[in-house]
């Protein structure tokens, strides 16, 4: 019986097949990532557009939206979804809704012609 080609085959075997299984796997990991960005996506755009069909006074900036949702799966997929961390990103998502709504009221600066 020819043992090293035996061996070799099974090696060859053993090398084929993990191959194939860290594929699969890494294929699995970027489609998981993939469709949690997606799901991202959707929920904060429902958000805002329920924001603006009911209620026109609590209407967001869509980044502002999508960076909560972004902030509160994170805490969710972590486990660390806590009443003190949801305050943190409600005070975060107001910080951050009144610095857009103050770079829209202010003029931009226009740059100066060149003669």
């Amino acid at each position: 019986m020819d043992y090293p080609a035996l061996i070799s085959g099974l090696i060859g075997a053993l090398i084929g097949a993990s191959a194939s299984l860290g594929g699969l796997w890494l294929q699995n990991v970027y489609q998981n990532r993939r469709e949690s960005t997606r799901l991202l996506y959707d929920t904060a755009y429902k958000d805002y557009e329920l924001r603006i069909e009911h209620r026109e006074q609590n209407i967001a900036p869509f980044p502002v939206l999508l960076d909560y949702h972004q902030q509160m799966m994170s805490l969710v997929h972590k486990g660390e979804l806590t009443p003190d961390l949801v305050t943190k990103i409600f005070i975060r998502q107001g910080a951050m809704e009144a610095a857009v709504l103050k770079a829209l009221r202010e003029p931009a600066s226009q740059p100066e012609s060149q003669t």
